[in-house]
C-alpha cells in the first residue's frame, strides 16, 4: 500500500467511524497524558530501532484521529463558555432577545414621544388625557406585541418637574398613587428606585412581578413608561424599547378629548365637552344691546358655560341681529366692549361649522364671533393656560350651528 492509498483508507475510516468521543474517555486520556512520567530513551538517537514507512504512517493516522476527536469534544465546550479557559464573549441584548427587530416608529398623537416597535403589533393610541378617565389605558399609548409583552407610555404636563413646592420624587409618588392613574403599581418610592436614562434624561426604574415601570421628566413634563410581561428577559426587552424613545414634550396635548355632547336649549347650537360636572346652561336670555356684560354673574346666567377644572372656562351664547346694522360695528359697540380691543374688521378669520367668523386673543381670554341664520354667535374661553388656543380650537371644531332651533326669536 502506498502513501496515497493509506490516506484514502484512513479518511474513509474516519468518515464511517465515531465522530464524538465520550466526555469520560476524553477526560481519561487527558489525565493519562498529564500524569504519565515520560521514560528516557534506552538507546542513543543514532541507534534508534528503524521503523518502517508503513508504521510511521499508521502512527501518524492514529495521532490524527486522537487530535480530531479531542477537537470535536473539547473545542465546542470551550467556545460556548462551559470549558476551561474563561467565559465566552458576552452577547448583545438584541442577540439574546426572542423579539423581532424594532424597525417601525410610532409617534404618539397626544403624549409627546415616539418609540420604535416590531413590524407586526397592535397599536392603540391614547384616547384621553392621562388621569382623566376611569379606564386606565385610555391615557396610554399601547403596543401589544403578541409575544407576552405589552409596552405602554403616557405623560402629563401637570408641572411635576417644578420643584418649587416639593421634590419631584414626592410629587411623582403622589400622582402615581391615584387609583385612576396607575392602580397596583410597583409601590417603590421613586427616590429609592434604580436610575435609568431615556433620551438623554435621567429617570428612575422599578421592577415587580410581571411589570417594569420607568419615569422621567423632560421640560417639566412627566413621562411614564411600563412593560407588562410574562418573560424572563423582560428587562432586556424594556431596555430595547427605551433605547428608541424620543421625548418631544412640545408636541404633547394637555387637554382632554371632548366626548360628551351638549345641545343648547336656548341658543341654537351644540358642542362637545369633557364632562367633569362643570356644565351650567344659561338661565336668562342674552341681549347685548340692553344688557352689557359688566360682571361675571351676568355672564354665568346668560351663557351656556363649562367649567373644565383645567384652568379653562368655556362660555357661549347667541342673539338675533337687529336689521340694518353693520355687524362689525355692532359687535364692537355691544358684544365685546372692553374686550381684546381689536376691531372686529381687523381680527383674524376663523371658520365655525362652515361659516366664516372672526377671532381675537388677549391676556387670558379668547373670543370668536360668527353669523348664521340671522343670529350672532359668541364663543369665549377664559383661561390660564399656555396652550389655550389649541384647546379653544378643539372645542370650536365640535360646534354645530342650528339657528332654527334657537328659542326667544
Amino acid at each position: 500500500m502506498n502513501e496515497n492509498e493509506f490516506d484514502l483508507t484512513a479518511r474513509a475510516w474516519l468518515d464511517d467511524g465515531p465522530i464524538r468521543m465520550s466526555d469520560r474517555a476524553v477526560q481519561s486520556a487527558l489525565e493519562e497524558i498529564h500524569t504519565t512520567r515520560q521514560r528516557r530513551a534506552m538507546w542513543p538517537a543514532w541507534r534508534a530501532t528503524p521503523v518502517s514507512i508503513f508504521g510511521r504512517m499508521a502512527g501518524t493516522a492514529v495521532l490524527a484521529v486522537a487530535v480530531g476527536l479531542l477537537a470535536v469534544n473539547v473545542l465546542p465546550r470551550l467556545t460556548d463558555g462551559s470549558g476551561v479557559g474563561g467565559s465566552s464573549p458576552s452577547s448583545t441584548p438584541t442577540q439574546e432577545l426572542d423579539l423581532p427587530n424594532l424597525t417601525k416608529t410610532f409617534v404618539s398623537p397626544r403624549n409627546g414621544f415616539s418609540v420604535k416597535h416590531p413590524e407586526r403589533v397592535v397599536l392603540t393610541p391614547a384616547k384621553q388625557l392621562w388621569g382623566l378617565s376611569q379606564q386606565v389605558d385610555d391615557g396610554f399609548d399601547v403596543v401589544e406585541t403578541g409575544l407576552a409583552v405589552v409596552f405602554k407610555g403616557a405623560s402629563t404636563g401637570s408641572g411635576l418637574g417644578d420643584e418649587r413646592s416639593s421634590s419631584t420624587d414626592e410629587r411623582v409618588d403622589e400622582y402615581l398613587s391615584d387609583d385612576y392613574v396607575l392602580p397596583g403599581g410597583c409601590g417603590v418610592p421613586r427616590s429609592q428606585q434604580a436610575e435609568i436614562t431615556i433620551d438623554g434624561q435621567s429617570g428612575r426604574i422599578s421592577e415587580c412581578p410581571n411589570r417594569i415601570e420607568a419615569t422621567v421628566v423632560a421640560a417639566g413634563r412627566l413621562y411614564f413608561f411600563t412593560l407588562v410581561h410574562d418573560r424572563s428577559d423582560a428587562k432586556a426587552v424594556f431596555d430595547a424599547f427605551a433605547a428608541t424613545i424620543d421625548l418631544t414634550p412640545e408636541t404633547a396635548v394637555d387637554f382632554p378629548v371632548m366626548t360628551t355632547s351638549f345641545v343648547s336649549p336656548t341658543y341654537g347650537y351644540s358642542f362637545k365637552y369633557h364632562d367633569r360636572g362643570g356644565l351650567a346652561p344659561a338661565t336668562e336670555l342674552w341681549d347685548p344691546a340692553n344688557q352689557p356684560l359688566d360682571n361675571d354673574n351676568q355672564v354665568h346666567n346668560r351663557f351656556d358655560a363649562v367649567e373644565t377644572g383645567l384652568a379653562a372656562y368655556f362660555a357661549a351664547a347667541s342673539t338675533e341681529i337687529p336689521e340694518g346694522i353693520s355687524i362689525d360695528e355692532w359687535v364692537d359697540e355691544y358684544v365685546s366692549p372692553g374686550g381684546c380691543e381689536v376691531p372686529r374688521s381687523q381680527q383674524a378669520e376663523i371658520t365655525i361649522d362652515g361659516q366664516s367668523g372672526r377671532i381675537s386673543e388677549c391676556a387670558n381670554r379668547i373670543e370668536a364671533t360668527v353669523v348664521a341664520g340671522g343670529r350672532l354667535y359668541l364663543f369665549t374661553l377664559l383661561h390660564d393656560r399656555s396652550d389655550a388656543r389649541a384647546f379653544f380650537d378643539a372645542w370650536i371644531a365640535s360646534v354645530d350651528l342650528t339657528p332654527e332651533t334657537a328659542s326667544g326669536r
